[in-house]
């Protein structure tokens, strides 16, 4: 069966990874041989070599899926499908109908997931200024404070305080791998830092200024800065991302990640440019509207004196029903 042959040394985050996307096969054990770890895939994962090796099975217990059958009465099955992996903590989403059965089916989730230690349900989107989301607590340890693991770096947060998706990991590889050597970056709403801290650890930057409003976000940013060893990489600044662009030197590379909220800071990033500056601008799109964005960003540059041009449009992810969280990269000229 197919499998990935990975050294020791990097054994526990490989591990971590391959749980948090659901690619470690439960079914079989791992095993250690001559220096390294053999994981059993349930499917293959980007950036991690697989072959062909042999596992042993394990003692067959019930899985979550049998729970489930288990739990939740016939014309409810197959109802609940969504979850977010932060760090140890499982983040579900539940439809209404199944509010009454969320603690047996959070217990059951744990017993079967060893990797989590807490799970915790939305109960609202995201509110204010600092985009928090409300939670209540179903099982395990009664906390939202966690240690999430994401191409081999360690962001500590708390979910009460701070906003973070764990949904937006590729795209934030993605970005790093266009930077060049030497670019000054400004992360305009950067949380606790996963895009400038992502950057620092596989680009190599001049400097990356890392902005948010949340003061928790910079405390918790601060901290990932040294647990990263990013210091001398990342330069925080807690304020209003439209005022604190203004006072930096023209930046070679701009990250507006704030999607409902980011046209109305547009204009801002872009007086903040130079020719040649790269705008990463993230925003929620309808089904059939990419061509009435792309009118409204060249419109902004055009209120500044400037061209936008759109090298890249892509879908990073559903956000509604006929709706996308999309990215454009932008060229100012």
């Amino acid at each position: 069966m197919k499998g990935a042959r990975i050294p020791i040394t990097e054994g526990e985050s490989a591990r971590r990874r391959l749980l948090e996307e659901g690619a470690l096969d439960s079914r079989f054990r791992i095993y250690e041989r001559d220096g390294y770890l053999y994981f059993p895939l349930a499917k293959e994962v980007d950036g991690i070599e697989s072959g062909d090796y042999l596992f042993e099975e394990r003692e067959q217990r019930e899985s979550f899926e049998e729970c489930l059958n288990r739990i939740l009465p016939p014309h409810l099955a197959g109802t609940f499908h969504t979850f977010d992996s932060i760090g140890d903590i499982a983040v579900f989403d539940c439809q209404e109908e199944l509010f009454p059965y969320e603690r047996e089916i959070a217990e059951a989730f744990l017993r079967t997931q060893k990797h989590f230690k807490t799970v915790l349900v939305k109960t609202g989107g995201l509110e204010g200024d600092f985009r928090t989301r409300p939670y209540r607590y179903l099982a395990g340890e009664d906390r939202t404070t966690t240690v999430h693991k994401e191409h081999g770096l360690s962001f500590a947060l708390d979910l009460s305080k701070v906003f973070f998706s764990p949904r937006l990991a590729t795209e934030r590889r993605r970005v790093a791998a266009l930077v060049s050597p030497g670019e000054t970056v400004v992360d305009m709403f950067c949380g606790i830092g996963p895009f400038s801290l992502c950057i620092c650890a596989h680009a190599q930057p001049g400097k990356v200024y890392a902005i948010d409003l949340n003061p928790d976000a910079i405390a918790y940013l601060q901290l990932n800065i040294e647990k990263n060893g990013a210091s001398e990489c990342v330069i925080p600044l807690c304020g209003d991302a439209r005022e604190c662009i203004q006072e930096l030197e023209s930046p070679d590379r701009i990250i507006m990640n704030l999607p409902l909220y980011a046209h109305e800071f547009l204009e801002d990033a872009i007086a903040a440019s130079k020719p040649g500056t790269i705008i990463h601008y993230y925003t929620v799109v309808e089904e059939g509207k990419e061509e009435e964005q792309r009118t409204f960003i060249q419109e902004k540059a055009r209120m500044r004196g400037k061209e936008a041009q759109i090298h890249g449009m892509r879908h990073v992810k559903p956000y509604s029903p006929y709706t996308h969280m999309t990215v454009y990269d932008i060229r100012i000229a």
